[in-house]
């Protein structure tokens, strides 16, 4: 009974002392001509506090002693410091980034062959297979119109009604039976996941996984891909839990390679 007593009163005082050990750090973040960052991802991998850098590139974040923080940006190198008395009993504290460079081995470079003519350029072009009102001043819909996907209720009373209403969308019937709609769902939702991978990817930067897993820039997409398709990165990544899909990635890092 003492024993218990003992620990339900010390409990409090544990607690509060976990609590007293965190600082709130601020500092701003720069790039090599010192120019303040905003945007850059600041993640304490230790307590999973994260945040992001403001329009004058400044930060605050809660950190202990040994608490490792990770800054993270597009275009930048990622860089990871280790909380020291120093940084915890400074007023601000000052970080630089260096700029990540891909260089590329050669350039070629091509006539355009451009005749001035808008539309048969387009055309001729290869790459604009469809032409939005936009594309000439005109205005009216802007981007690819998406086809609707009716739900199983409504081609089921299409179905029914179909004496009534003058007949059957046979197009739609054949869409449905043959498992067209169902597929077009899926290829739907994958291309939403696979939007949702490129966020990650440019939440964390390219450089942050060349650095931390070494991988190649042509294989960063599949590993987080992997990542994805392994553990709850969607959710944790809506949530904010960022220093939880680190962990992810380290864990789904080793079968990858294996």
């Amino acid at each position: 009974m003492r024993i218990t007593l003992f620990l339900l009163l010390s409990l409090p005082i544990i607690c509060l002392s976990q609590i007293n050990s965190q600082r709130l750090i601020e500092g701003t973040v720069f790039n090599d001509d010192s120019y303040s960052i905003e945007g850059v991802h600041v993640l304490n991998i230790t307590s999973e506090f994260n945040t992001i850098t403001d329009s004058d590139g400044n930060f605050k974040i809660y950190a202990s002693l040994n608490d490792e923080i990770i800054f993270s940006a597009i275009q930048f190198k990622r860089k990871k410091i280790i909380i020291n008395d120093d940084i915890l009993n400074s007023i601000s504290v000052k970080i630089f980034l260096e700029e990540f460079v891909n260089e590329l081995d050669e350039v070629i470079v091509n006539s355009s062959r451009l005749s001035g003519n808008l539309s048969t350029d387009l055309i001729n072009s290869g790459v604009i297979e469809q032409i939005n009102f936009d594309d000439f001043g005109i205005p009216g819909f802007k981007g690819i119109r998406m086809e609707s996907i009716p739900t199983n209720t409504q081609l089921v009373s299409e179905l029914l009604l179909a004496p009534l209403s003058g007949g059957l969308n046979i197009e739609r019937m054949y869409k449905w039976f043959s498992g067209y709609y169902k597929n077009l769902k899926k290829v739907r939702e994958y291309s939403n996941d696979y939007d949702l991978i490129d966020q990650i990817i440019k939440f964390y930067g390219q450089s942050f996984f060349i650095q931390e897993f070494n991988l190649k820039i042509d294989n960063i997409h599949n590993f987080v891909t992997s990542t994805y398709l392994n553990y709850p990165v969607e959710e944790n990544f809506k949530m904010g839990n960022y220093s939880v899909i680190i962990e992810y990635f380290k864990k789904n890092f080793e079968s990858f390679n294996n």
